[in-house]
């Protein structure tokens, strides 16, 4: 999978720059522990668990819980040092810890779910057709892409924005849009800019 890079976001690329946030602060802005979105989903949906990827993982609150509701857990991230501070808060969760670069994971792997969570707004705005069709790949036929969107209007990143137009125009050509809307639940700094999406491949 290759795109070509945008100069001023191309940073993002590279594991190097995670992991030096990772360094510098030990709780970065986007740790904000579990996500109410995902909290409330596990509650409401009446979901069977089943195999579930959580692309951009870091620490793993969102992939412990999904853990510790029966689902099989492999949680991904590109900076060395996020995963090793997720086994150590989360020792007792069963869940297959990866180190990778999301756009080399093997494709095919049939998740029934890829949970997304600020992985999209991470990326390089010019892979995001990119991130679209991997989560596609991944998911066997049925599967579900469940998660938050984060819609915040600000200009720069990463974060970087993505609009409900943006996110329909990448993902609705691959899935049937089941819920894309605006989730109530959220923590104080996000609400109203998160949304809340259900897609079937």
């Amino acid at each position: 999978m290759n795109a070509s890079p945008d100069a001023t976001d191309q940073k993002v690329n590279n594991f190097a720059y995670w992991n030096t946030i990772y360094e510098q602060e030990e709780s970065p802005r986007w740790h904000i522990g579990v996500a109410p979105a995902l909290k409330q989903w596990l509650e409401t949906s009446g979901a069977k668990p089943g195999r579930v990827l959580v692309p951009g993982c870091g620490y793993g609150p969102d992939a412990a819980l999904l853990a510790g509701h029966g689902f099989d857990v492999t949680a991904v991230d590109f900076a060395p040092l996020a995963i090793e501070r997720a086994k150590a808060m989360h020792p007792q969760a069963r869940i297959d810890w990866r180190v990778a670069d999301i756009f080399e994971l093997p494709e095919r792997e049939h998740f029934d779910y890829v949970y997304e969570y600020t992985c999209l707004v991470a990326i390089q705005p010019g892979r995001r057709a990119e991130y679209a069709k991997a989560c596609h790949s991944w998911l066997r036929k049925g599967g579900r892409l469940i998660g938050c969107f984060y819609n915040h209007g600000r200009e720069g990143g990463p974060p970087f924005n993505i609009t409900r137009e943006q996110v329909l125009k990448l993902f609705e050509p691959l899935f049937k849009i089941h819920t894309l809307e605006i989730t109530p639940h959220s923590i104080d700094r996000r609400k109203g800019h998160e949304l809340w999406a259900d897609f079937e491949k």
